[in-house]
């Protein structure tokens, strides 16, 4: 899963042409930017009241190419100038070439703005980070029932699919309580690594928020989680086929990164729908303040209603946000 979504050569993500496979809320609408950028106003007037004199930072973890982190700038620059002054803005993706576009997008609203390729390189600070369908990207260990034993599921040189034994201690605990819940053949994904990202941030994390944006739930845990992968907008049963031609996701499990974030440090603030979310932060003024001809206004206003109904985002995105020290 790694090299399949971000090998620098022939990587998912370093040749994904954008909307060609699947949408990102940004990529819908702007509304969903401005609406995520007047929370992340809030919680820094929170920050900033709590620690007084101290300098804010605003990071977007797998920024990509820029799309929503200009939205929120701009957003933040138009309604929020006070907060913007001293603002400091940090960009963190793997994918060096969009992180080389978003920075010098973002260089244009007069921020000041950083770049790294891991968290492990950036600087510890007091704000918040946020990040937009991150977590779900983030490589896991693929398990999987067979005569009545979980193993783990590997792909071998000439790229098929075997299983073996379990490749890590941490996933013992996993397989033992997912056991009983998966029938005979049927997998179940575990991200260690969004685990392992929900405690760097806590480290790198002074004092402030965290907001995570995905689809996904808070999965029990003897609730089967299986991947999947997207293609021309198409759900396809086949992961390793044909690496780096198909996007390879897991869902969140949220109760996961809010356990693991509790024993690095982070406070459980809120764990909403991505509906309620953008209906309480306004979005029903971007649908009145849709203008245009009939076929452009019924596009936009489709495009919003996506963002925020059941059988489009609304309900199979979550919004979670935590808080450390404030």
């Amino acid at each position: 899963m790694e090299s399949a979504l971000y090998d620098p050569e022939s990587g998912f993500y370093c040749a994904r042409a954008r909307t060609a496979d699947f949408y990102t809320a940004p990529e819908l609408h702007p509304a969903f930017g401005a609406v995520l950028a007047d929370r992340i106003a809030s919680l820094l007037e929170r920050v900033r009241s709590a620690r007084p004199g101290e300098g804010l930072c605003l990071v977007e973890a797998g920024c990509g190419d820029g799309t929503l982190a200009c939205q929120v700038a701009r957003r933040l620059r138009e309604k929020h100038p006070q907060l913007c002054k001293g603002l400091r803005f940090a960009l963190v993706d793997r994918t060096r070439r969009d992180l080389t576009d978003a920075a010098r997008m973002l260089t244009a609203f007069g921020l000041q703005v950083d770049a790294c390729t891991g968290l492990d390189r950036l600087p510890r600070f007091t704000g918040v980070l946020y990040s937009n369908e991150l977590i779900d990207a983030l490589p896991a260990h693929l398990l999987q029932k067979e005569e009545g034993e979980v193993r783990e599921v590997y792909v071998d040189r000439s790229g098929r699919e075997t299983l073996g034994p379990l490749s890590r201690p941490e996933l013992e605990r996993v397989a033992g309580a997912i056991a009983e819940a998966l029938s005979e053949g049927e997998r179940h994904g575990v991200s260690l690594e969004a685990r392992a990202w929900i405690g760097e941030v806590s480290a790198r994390l002074a004092a402030g928020f965290v907001l995570s944006v995905d689809y996904g739930k808070r999965f029990a845990p003897d609730s089967p989680n299986p991947p999947r992968a997207y293609r021309r907008h198409s759900i396809e049963t086949e992961l390793s086929s044909e690496p780096g031609q198909k996007d390879i996701t897991l869902p969140a499990d949220f109760e996961a990164l809010v356990r693991t974030g509790e024993q690095a440090g982070l406070e459980l603030e809120s764990y909403q729908s991505l509906s309620r979310f953008l209906m309480e932060g306004g979005i029903d003024a971007w649908l009145a303040a849709a203008s245009g001809d009939m076929a452009s206004l019924y596009k936009e206003r489709a495009q919003i209603k996506t963002l925020v109904h059941p059988e489009g985002m609304g309900e199979s995105f979550k919004v979670l946000i935590q808080r450390k020290s404030i």
